[in-house]
């Protein structure tokens, strides 16, 4: 007891030394800078634990900041956590305090109130800098920040367009002569959020999805040198969300939001939409449009022509024509709200839900063979089906290449099908050179499409080409600031690069996004492995493995336990890897990943040779991959990467 009473000493002692030297009001607006950090605004796991400590710190309760009690309030353990037997608290602090040092490095380096989370306390200790560290314009950039409002962000915009309607009526507003905004550093941030469905109708769910993804993709070709926009994924995140103007725009990064309303009037539906300076929190423009629900097709281009002109025209910038726009639409209505519905359920991301999207698509083209969007559509959906081993890779691959093919013979302009097929002919076909090609005509097409800009990073990386990849996943990540997959690949590309503390990093970050991240776990123990921390490579694998029963999943694990010595619970995931593909066979290439970490390597080649008859779509890592480093001295080894058609690093 002496001991734990002494830990409480200290820590209350730090803190009300913390508050004799900087009062509440600065550690509060400290905090806000902080949490509005690049490195904790895209962070909510992080945020959520720095925001209680120090809120508890300030409260005068930092010695009761105890690793059990910081897991259930922070972290929503259960009572019966155990932080002898899980270590989560303690490599999160470890994690918070090298975010919190990163901050003073950086953006922070003038910050005049310093916060830290001493090594053995949960209390925060807050102290000030030196008057000769923090300089005058620092001082009064500070004091120059504006506080945010309290208000949340869908009541403060119906207070206001309820006002504006009052004043002026059902017709368009926009400010006094708005005058064109100069971008910053050559280009705007805008975000799009998605349509609010206040018809009552959950049904229509997917049209609002539809409009959302429609008023993105004009947006995004717009202007995309002067203009960018962020993806789809991460403007999703905000469906029917609760947070400020400001937070979403610091966690997002951009200067504008774009937020639009869906009502149904009789036959009418009416589309409000709101261009919204995020610095002031107030409206660019408001403008209202109503059309017959019986004409979805018109309504959805006209409107989303229509506030993709108004906006870039208020921006004071050029909108260039890309002459793609006639050539996207369905002949008609029914035939677009199957591509619509279609899209919902790919976007669902499950097997079940892509057999439904499979149907829509079908349906689409059956009533209008030469809608070259359906075929796309189609694509994905097969490609998909093939990697969750719903369908065969070699049905489903086939297949999709068949749809892209035919989606660019009736619309070349189409950045989708040429993303499409690129992804199915490098990973299937292992056809290179046409894959880069269709890689870099898609990204020419859409250039601010997070989606071709992640697909092409990675294969770039598995190519050897990682100092073309990273520019590419960085954009993507910038693009897609809230997206897990973002920095999922990123971390992937910096991992194939070697360079593993970065991959580690954005592992981390991937998991603050989303915790039951069961790849991210199960790469990042990957890269512990590298880094010679089998504990804890062990650690984020069976994490990974009691999140998600996905066969990469499952083979890492295997790989990972084997490399760290503990070879026959390593020889039980080949077991759970047949279980699994029950009544078909077990992808051969990660078989072969788990002998590879037995060091077993007679039967590793044996089974990359299976997994190169069949096609294994991740054959082409061999090249780069760490896993394989075991292997590379072998003759097999270059013979195997002849077969992919990817050059050997001893080939002349």
């Amino acid at each position: 007891m002496a001991g734990v009473d002494r830990v409480k000493s200290e820590a209350n002692t730090g803190a009300h030394q913390g508050r004799r030297m900087v009062d509440d009001a600065a550690v509060e607006e400290t905090l806000r800078r902080i949490l509005a950090s690049s490195g904790f605004a895209n962070s909510p796991r992080m945020s959520r634990f720095l925001s209680f400590v120090v809120d508890e710190t300030v409260a005068g309760r930092g010695g009761d900041l105890k690793e059990y009690v910081v897991g259930l309030r922070v972290f929503d353990k259960p009572e019966s956590f155990n932080p002898a037997v899980d270590p989560t608290v303690r490599v999160e602090a470890s994690k918070l305090r090298s975010k919190l040092a990163r901050y003073y490095e950086l953006e922070g380096q003038h910050e005049p109130v310093v916060v830290e989370i001493p090594k053995g306390h949960y209390a925060a200790r807050f102290s000030l800098r030196p008057r000769s560290e923090v300089s005058d314009a620092d001082k009064v950039e500070h004091a120059a920040l504006p506080s945010p409002t309290h208000v949340p962000r869908r009541a403060a915009l119906t207070l206001a367009f309820a006002a504006l309607i009052t004043a002026v009526g059902y017709t368009a507003y926009v400010r006094s002569v708005p005058r064109p905004i100069t971008p910053t550093n050559g280009r705007i941030m805008l975000a799009v959020l998605p349509f609010q469905n206040l018809t009552g109708d959950p049904e229509q769910e997917y049209l609002c999805d539809g409009l959302t993804e429609e008023m993105i993709a004009q947006m995004s070709a717009a202007n995309p040198a002067h203009l960018g926009i962020i993806s789809r994924t991460s403007a999703m995140h905000y469906k029917s969300t609760t947070k400020r103007v400001d937070e979403i725009g610091r966690e997002l990064g951009v200067q504008y939001l774009l937020e639009t309303s869906l009502r149904r009037i009789g036959s009418q539906l009416r589309i409000t939409t709101q261009l919204i300076d995020v610095r002031s929190q107030s409206h660019v423009w408001v403008e209202q449009y109503e059309r017959s629900a019986d004409n979805l097709l018109a309504m959805q281009h006209e409107v989303a022509a229509a506030v993709t002109g108004r906006t870039v025209a208020v921006l004071g910038l050029g909108h260039e024509d890309r002459g793609s726009a006639t050539k996207r639409q369905a002949r008609n209505s029914v035939v677009y709200e199957h591509y619509l519905r279609g899209r919902y359920h790919l976007n669902k991301d499950s097997g079940e839900e892509l057999r439904r999207a499979q149907q829509h698509f079908q349906q689409a083209i059956t009533l209008d063979p030469s809608y070259a969007l359906a075929y796309s559509g189609l694509a994905d959906t097969y490609a998909l089906l093939g990697s969750y081993d719903v369908v065969p890779i070699s049905e489903s691959h086939e297949l999709g290449r068949q749809a892209a093919l035919k989606a660019l013979e009736l619309d070349d302009s189409l950045a989708e099908a040429h993303r499409s097929l690129a992804g199915i002919i490098g990973d299937h076909y292992w056809q290179w050179a046409d894959a880069d090609q269709h890689y870099r005509r898609a990204i020419e097409l859409a250039p601010n499409d997070a989606s071709t800009l992640r697909s092409y990073a990675f294969y770039l990386a598995y190519t050897g080409r990682p100092l073309e990849a990273l520019p590419l996943a960085e954009q993507a990540r910038r693009l897609d600031p809230v997206s897990p997959n973002a920095r999922l690949t990123l971390g992937s590309v910096l991992y194939l690069a070697r360079r593993f503390d970065d991959a580690v990093h954005e592992f981390e970050e991937t998991l603050d996004l989303d915790q039951n991240a069961a790849m991210a776990r199960a790469l990042l123990g990957l890269t512990y492995i590298s880094k010679g921390m089998p504990d804890r490579a062990v650690t984020e694998a069976q994490t990974a493995r009691a999140l998600s029963t996905r066969a990469d999943v499952v083979a890492f694990r295997g790989y990972i336990l084997a490399r760290a010595g503990r070879g026959r619970e390593a020889q039980t995931a080949i077991d759970d890897l047949n279980r699994l593909a029950r009544p078909r066979n077990p992808s051969p290439f990660l078989v072969a990943l788990i002998y590879t970490g037995l060091e077993d390597n007679d039967r590793a080649f044996e089974w990359l040779g299976k997994a190169a008859d069949t096609r294994a779509w991740e054959m082409p890592t061999l090249k780069v991959s760490p896993v394989f480093d075991g292997l590379r001295l072998d003759s097999r080894f270059d013979a195997l990467l002849n077969r992919v058609g990817l050059p050997s690093d001893r080939d002349p």
